[in-house]
This record gives structure tokens, sequence and C-alpha cells, in this order.
């Protein structure tokens, strides 16, 4: 039987369609003027921008990828993003199962204190916590956890928020029959519990790591007053930019290098975000 195109069908068709095009339409421009000779975007008024380049070359990809500055910045970036998921997940799951667990008085204020840390803006937090690092007993730390510590400090509570629904999705059955079989609280959580969470805690792990390595405060102050030998990729951004003018080739070409291993990260956690948190309890 053929399907009816009713009015409504059509409808969200349109705007399905226009939804992708309203996503996919910057990075084409982007993609666009990165690959642009000089003519297609100096005009000079005499003829309009055109919307695809009259010669296409991949020189500034050269470019910047034949940098070794940019390579050692954006290996570091991935250090300090994972890092900074290690960290988070090992100190925000915990605390989120004892708070969606065990019922306790004044719960509300517990979680509206560790939401407050994200009520101050970076810049009245960042200088104490680089100053904190420079103090004797932490200053030899390496660079990437005193970065990595940082940036947790902005994503743990967000990882707890998240995880907190997570494990109030799972029911508390599976826990109660493995301790009837003799289980441990840490073992049913480590073994039980956290394999079951683990789909919905890649959403968390999806937000880490894009506020990790889109984040510029923390690790330009911590790595200024460390003085480190390699920066953060957001940090070598601004201090290429800020040594010339730039122009619309070499922002659109830093913006796609910047973005792919976020679009590669979050194309190989997505699978774990399709399934349920709860996927497999009843078993």
């Amino acid at each position: 039987m053929k399907k009816k195109w009713s009015i409504e069908k059509i409808f969200w068709l349109f705007l399905m369609v226009f939804s992708i095009l309203i996503v996919l339409f910057p990075i084409y421009i982007m993609f666009k003027y990165s690959i642009s000779d000089r003519a297609s975007w100096i005009t000079g008024g005499k003829y309009p921008i055109p919307w695809w380049p009259f010669d296409p070359n991949f020189e500034m990809y050269n470019y910047y990828l034949s940098d070794g500055r940019f390579w050692s910045s954006a290996w570091f970036s991935v250090k300090i993003a994972f890092l900074t998921i290690i960290i988070s997940m090992g100190l925000g799951a915990p605390a989120a199962y004892a708070l969606a667990r065990f019922k306790f008085w004044g719960i509300g204020i517990v979680l509206f204190l560790i939401l407050s840390v994200r009520m101050f803006p970076d810049v009245s937090s960042v200088l104490p916590v680089a100053q904190f690092f420079n103090l004797d007993f932490v200053y030899h730390l390496p660079i990437t956890l005193k970065v990595a510590m940082g940036h947790t400090l902005l994503g743990l509570p967000y990882i707890i928020l998240i995880a907190i629904g997570v494990f109030q999705t799972i029911p508390i059955d599976l826990e109660e029959q493995a301790q009837v079989m003799g289980a441990t609280k840490f073992y049913a959580f480590t073994r039980i519990i956290l394999p079951v969470a683990l789909p919905g805690l890649a959403a968390g792990a999806i937000y880490v790591f894009l506020l990790s390595w889109n984040e510029f405060v923390f690790s330009y102050f911590i790595t200024a007053t460390s003085i480190a030998d390699v920066i953060p990729l957001p940090v070598y951004l601004k201090t290429l930019l800020g040594a010339f003018s730039p122009n619309p080739v070499s922002i659109a070409t830093l913006s796609l290098l910047v973005s792919m291993p976020v679009i590669i990260f979050t194309f190989i956690v997505q699978k774990y975000m399709i399934a349920g948190a709860t996927a497999g309890a009843v078993k």
C-alpha cells in the first residue's frame, strides 16, 4: 500500500530538511573559505563573493598540518580532555550514586552547593586555582594533570547531575539481588550498576570532552603561571591569531581542524547513547 502524504507529514519533512540545512550551511561556508584562493574572497567590490572558489586549494591545510606546534598542542589538548573525563567520572560517578541511592536530610542543599560552583564566572575562580598550583607541594605535578584538574572543577557538577538521573533509572532490585547472593555494595556498584549505567554516563563523558577541548580561561592561566613548554590548542589559537590579522581562509581552516576531533569522538561514543540506560536490566 502506498503511504499517503498528509499535510502534517509534509510539514514535518520540511522542518527536518530545513533543520539539516541550518546545521550544514555554516560547515559548508567554513569549508568553502578554507579552500578558497585569494581572488575568491578579495573581490574589491568588482564582483560578489562566489559560492564556490574559482581555484580551490588546500594550501592553508598544508600550512597548519605541517606546523609541529599545532600537532603538539592538539595532542596536549587530547590528553587533557581524556584525563579530565577519567578524573570527573572517577569522582562524579560514586558521588552521584551515593546521592541517588542514600536519602538523607539536606540532600537538596548538597546538590545546590555542588551546582553553585558553576554559578561563579570562570575569571573569578581561575586565579585562586592557578595560584594553588604554584604552591610547593603541587608545583611539580605534570602540567597535563594540573590543567585536567582545573577542567574537572568545571565539569564535575554536571557529571554528578547527569549521573544522578542515570542511577535513579536503574532498578534498585539489581543491587538487592546481588547483595542477597553475597555481593558487597562496592562489588554491586562496579560490576553490576556501572555497566548498566555506561550508556547514560557516555552523555556526561561527551559533555566533559567538549568542555575541556574548548576551555580557554583555565588553560591559559594554568599554563602561563606554570611556564609550560606546550600549550593547549585554544591557547595556541589565541597566540596564533593575536600575532597577525587573520584572514577568512585561516580562520575557517582552523575552525574545521579544531572541530574534527570532537566530531570523531562523538561518532565513536554515540552507540553508547542510543541504548537505554537500563538496557538489559531485566535480565
